[in-house]
């Protein structure tokens, strides 16, 4: 293995490690993915949507989106930034992910 991939499988370990300290739950998409809660403030264009938090999604062929989310209930509801489309998913389906948790 050359020094550049050494540098570069150390570099994404390391990021991938700090992206995955604030990661709290993950339940998995029908676009091989996920749907991953995070500790994080949501900020959408600026603006803090207390008391909701950021969750993003992505998909086995890389598609990423960002939303809110909050807990109703036994209900965890997600709102799309970029579409606005509301979500509600029973929070039975989220697993709770251990710090060192590969996402």
């Amino acid at each position: 293995m050359s020094i550049s991939k050494t540098v570069l499988i150390i570099l994404l370990f390391f990021i991938a490690t700090q992206v995955n300290a604030q990661a709290i739950a993950r339940m998995p998409n029908t676009g091989g993915g996920y749907l991953v809660l995070t500790a994080e403030p949501c900020i959408h264009k600026g603006k803090d949507y207390a008391p909701l938090k950021r969750a993003y999604a992505y998909t086995a062929r890389g598609y990423t989106f960002e939303a809110c989310y909050g807990i109703e209930d036994d209900t965890v509801v997600t709102v799309f930034k970029d579409s606005g489309e509301q979500r509600r998913y029973p929070v039975i389906n989220f697993e709770v992910m251990s710090k060192g948790t590969a996402i």
